[in-house]
């Protein structure tokens, strides 16, 4: 069994014993509602964690899911208020600007070669200042507009007792999956990861791959803040914020490595329910809300202590392997 399988069973273990935990402590938790629910949760921050873990994959980051969001929201928001365009028209244009926004990183990571934690605190920066310059003001000050057009509203709604945005998600994952498994682009972003300068002198084009997998982070976050702006039957500049560390804390957790070259979209998956779980159990057993930051927080830290520690232990048994094998050689050349 790879390090891979046992991990993945290791979490699926957490999630079923988590899942009767909360059954036992609340009654509550198993209702067809509450999972929904839960399942409503998950998605939105999944979807985006679906476009990260190319990301990831390829061992940059992106900080500026968020913000992305937030500017998404309001951009949908700005075509509902001043213009007459329908929904069917203006949702694509909403999403091509996400993934424009990721191409732009994209640009400034592979031409200025700079870091990619820098270039998207930047463009965070910059969209939680353009969202708030673009959102609907009143007398100066934001407007919380309530959305009430029905073609737009039918992204937050049911198609039967299941949402709409759990059915996108898990379309989503199933693509995610199929191009990281089934193409060649999949398994340039791999190889990416995995050691770059051995990727690119295999005549893999490292930079076009790094301006696709931000383009789709963009993406994804567009289309998330279409979802919960319907949802929420409203749009504001800060929507959105604080996401970063869910979608970082859901994809590290399903198995993807900060170092580049491993993961997959059934981890993250994997990842994200587990965090859902996690938030509804501290709402449904009362908890106070502050704790869950501190939660997810312990849980990075300890995932990333495991992943360091492993690739330490696995960097030392092919040490000794090698070794071994010389003084193999050694002993044959001799006799």
């Amino acid at each position: 069994m790879t390090v891979t399988s046992l991990r993945r069973l290791i979490l699926i273990f957490l999630l079923l014993a988590l899942g009767v935990a909360l059954s036992i402590a609340s009654p509550a938790f198993l209702t067809l509602g509450n999972i929904m629910t839960l399942l409503q949760e998950a998605s939105l921050i999944g979807i985006i964690a679906v476009g990260f873990t190319f990301v990831m994959i390829t061992g940059g980051i992106d900080i500026s899911v968020g913000a992305i969001v937030g500017f998404a929201a309001m951009i949908c928001v700005n075509f509902l208020v001043y213009s007459s365009l329908p929904v069917w028209l203006f949702v694509p244009v909403v999403i091509a600007i996400g993934g424009l926004i990721g191409l732009v990183n994209g640009f400034f990571i592979t031409r200025f070669r700079l870091p990619e934690f820098i270039v998207t605190l930047a463009t965070r920066g910059v969209l939680t200042g353009l969202a708030l310059v673009i959102a609907v003001k009143s007398g100066g000050f934001v407007e919380n507009v309530f959305i009430q057009d029905p073609a737009y509203l039918w992204f937050g709604s049911k198609i039967g007792p299941v949402h709409v945005v759990t059915i996108a998600f898990i379309l989503i994952a199933i693509i995610g999956q199929v191009l990281l498994k089934q193409t060649r682009f999949g398994t340039n972003v791999y190889a990416t990861g995995a050691n770059r300068t051995a990727a690119k002198l295999s005549g893999v084009n490292t930079d076009r791959i790094q301006f696709g997998v931000y383009a789709m982070t963009g993406i994804c976050s567009a289309i998330a803040a279409v979802f919960l702006s319907a949802r929420m039957m409203t749009g504001m500049p800060e929507m959105g914020a604080g996401s970063e560390l869910m979608v970082i804390a859901a994809v590290v957790i399903g198995g993807t490595s900060f170092t580049g070259g491993v993961g997959d979209i059934p981890g993250t998956v994997l990842g994200v329910l587990f965090l859902a779980l996690i938030q509804n159990g501290i709402l449904k057993l009362g908890l106070s809300p502050y704790v869950q930051p501190i939660v997810i927080g312990g849980i990075i830290t300890l995932t990333v202590i495991v992943d360091v520690w492993y690739k330490s232990l696995a960097e030392r048994m092919i040490s000794r392997a090698a070794r071994q094998r010389r003084a193999q050689i050694a002993g044959q050349t001799q006799a």
